[in-house]
């Protein structure tokens, strides 16, 4: 089957996920993690919608998963041809190309690894093209405790026992600080949540005072000096209020 002929399998059978015209084709030479890889041509892909748990580095150790999402991502590529759409902000600040990835026969590559329990959903706006069926494939393997939701070492952790990198937080909103440029929402003493004004006008359909005192749990990429740790978020998804919101990440009452 020619290059072309593989776009326009995929545009017919993706049900409507990509437009045609919106996919192009590209080679895979090598699979570094469960959401990365590289292309022939030498371009860096990074699955945009999903984040897989971490190789280890620089001494560090695996995050349990690991290397079976590696291992899954490696699986459905194995023909070495990809379908990829590019993301509305289609670059990410180490230069990667964010992109959604769609197998020969149509398969959703995010949504593969989101039904295995091997990734969780991420929401960085503007790229949400796919959100809604993203939380959906989260949610079966969440109701399922598969892969990662069935595991203590990612299970939320209170703001206290926050670790850098991407993780799960629960805890409650004890001060709200509203700035001109920033809204900043601290979780116990050294924890802060940090939204820009014009995100949170623009995504969030409720005031920032709705969180005072309240328990929320997020996802997202901590950021941690020494006792104080930081998250930044522009997307309501990535922050639940328990109680209020669909159950994703708060613990059943």
């Amino acid at each position: 089957m020619t290059a072309l002929a593989v776009v326009v399998t995929l545009c017919c059978q993706l049900g409507g996920m990509a437009s045609a015209g919106s996919l192009r084709l590209g080679e895979v030479a090598r699979i570094i993690d469960g959401d990365t890889l590289i292309l022939v041509s030498g371009e860096t892909i990074r699955l945009a919608g999903i984040n897989t748990p971490e190789l280890g580095y620089q001494g560090r150790p695996d995050e349990p998963l690991a290397r079976q999402a590696r291992n899954a991502l490696r699986a459905q590529l194995v023909s070495g041809s990809v379908g990829i759409e590019d993301a509305s902000q289609n670059r990410d600040r180490h230069g990667r190309t964010l992109a959604y990835l769609f197998t020969s026969d149509g398969t959703s590559v995010q949504r593969a690894l989101l039904r295995q329990g091997l990734a969780s959903t991420v929401a960085i706006s503007p790229n949400d093209r796919y959100l809604e069926q993203f939380i959906q494939a989260e949610h079966t393997a969440w109701r399922a405790d598969r892969g990662i939701w069935g595991l203590p070492y990612y299970v939320p952790r209170s703001a206290d026992r926050a670790r850098g990198g991407y993780q799960f937080i629960y805890d409650r909103v004890s001060r709200i600080k509203i700035g001109k440029k920033w809204f900043a929402f601290s979780l116990g003493g050294e924890f802060m949540i940090l939204i820009r004004r014009a995100d949170w006008e623009a995504y969030f359909a409720y005031p920032p005072a709705a969180l005072d005192q309240a328990a929320v749990a997020v996802r997202g990429w901590v950021s941690k000096k020494k006792t104080r740790a930081r998250l930044v978020l522009n997307h309501p998804f990535m922050l639940e209020r328990c109680g209020t919101d669909p159950q994703r990440l708060c613990p059943a009452d």
